[in-house]
């Protein structure tokens, strides 16, 4: 199991995401309040997904994918700016 922080995605970005995971990777993902999970795939295959999705939206350049090594999660981060 797998959990990704997207909500810091605009608008419908999250739930596109949300449906993109499940045709893309084939397993089950539930959403709730910004917070994605999702069933029997690794963490390294979710972050793939999740940057391949960003790129297709044009959107890898306002965003990015972090991961926290101690809780074992993902997070969708706005970049900032100078």
């Amino acid at each position: 199991m797998a959990e990704l922080d997207a909500s810091k995605l605009p608008g419908e970005a999250l739930r596109e995401l949300r449906d993109f995971l499940s045709r893309k990777l084939a397993v089950k993902v539930e959403e709730s309040s910004g917070k994605i999970v999702v069933e029997n795939v690794s963490n390294t295959r979710l972050r793939k997904a999740v940057r391949w999705f960003l790129s297709r939206k044009k959107l890898s350049g306002e965003y990015r994918v972090l991961s926290d090594r101690k809780a074992k999660t993902l997070t969708v981060r706005k970049v900032k700016k100078d």
